[in-house]
């Protein structure tokens, strides 16, 4: 059976949350969407995917949002950030950073704080290693590599942790064309009864963006951008720091992968703790904000 995996997923169903919406315009003149919500120092938040809404990341940027304003850009075709047609030339790694710069300037600020998740995080060390010196501190949570290299082991260590009534689901998902997130979504979770139970409270039918392949699109420009980036990320030398969970599909290496070209990132490991720290179980998600306070401050 072929497992498809996705690197980041919604976890509700709300379409718009904003406390304060607007659009900017990109250098090519996408419309990119923005919400902004609560006060105080700004932060950029980049949610997972690529292609998946920014909601799921609601219940982290609730509780950010006491402190900080959370600015949270709605990726090029997902939330209200349509495209006129999604494809390579519209998905290039160029376009995404230029959409986050588009955003600094907006907010006239000479550097910005980006907290990044899954394909976020990713994104983050994309526009670091463009912009180094427009970046003031980088919280990668649950990231990708920067290169490639984890997604050789990153489908079988959720495969592995998959039931035969998920392989059925996912199996049945396939043959209809349809995305089989919902079956495999277990194999993000250290705690499967977590997983299960969160399961439970998702539309997936809700969750993507436009249609049109932005996932293997994206991630088909990201990964051909590997070499400039792994020599660019040297530049950046503003604060950094990774939050990931023991048992986080992703594996560890990619945490040794970032140090090898951020030596200053902060390494922050939550034990029993899969994909999404703020999902499993009290203990866990208490640490994961707790670690990521202390990151911000």
């Amino acid at each position: 059976m072929k497992i498809i995996i996705q690197i980041s997923i919604v976890l509700t169903t709300i379409c718009s949350f904003g406390q304060t919406e607007y659009f900017i315009t990109s250098k090519d003149q996408t419309k990119i969407h923005i919400n902004e919500f609560g006060a105080g120092e700004p932060i950029v938040i980049l949610a997972g995917g690529p292609g998946l809404n920014a909601v799921y990341l609601k219940p982290v940027i609730d509780s950010l949002s006491y402190h900080y304003k959370c600015i949270v850009l709605d990726q090029r075709g997902t939330g209200k950030s349509i495209l006129n047609k999604v494809d390579s030339t519209a998905l290039t790694m160029a376009n995404y950073v230029n959409d986050i710069e588009a955003l600094r300037k907006h907010l006239k600020l000479a550097q910005i704080k980006i907290i990044g998740h899954s394909w976020g995080a990713m994104l983050a060390m994309e526009y670091a290693s463009r912009k180094p010196d427009n970046i003031s501190s980088l919280i990668l949570l649950n990231p990708g590599g920067p290169t490639n290299s984890f997604t050789t082991y990153y489908g079988d260590n959720i495969a592995m942790r998959l039931h035969k009534e998920d392989i059925e689901e996912a199996t049945s998902l396939n043959k209809s064309g349809k995305s089989n997130l919902s079956a495999i979504f277990p194999g993000y979770f250290f705690d499967r009864e977590k997983g299960l139970e969160a399961k439970t409270k998702i539309d997936f039918n809700t969750l993507f963006g436009q249609p049109g392949g932005i996932t293997g699109i994206a991630f088909k420009n990201y990964y051909s951008n590997q070499s400039r980036r792994i020599n660019h990320l040297r530049n950046y030398m503003g604060d950094s720091s990774i939050i990931i969970g023991r048992q986080d599909p992703v594996g560890e290496s990619v945490i040794f992968e970032i140090k090898e070209v951020i030596p200053q990132l902060e390494i922050n490991i939550i034990e029993k703790c899969g994909h999404f720290p703020w999902l499993e179980n009290e203990s866990q998600a208490l640490e994961f904000y707790n670690l990521l306070f202390s990151s911000l401050e």
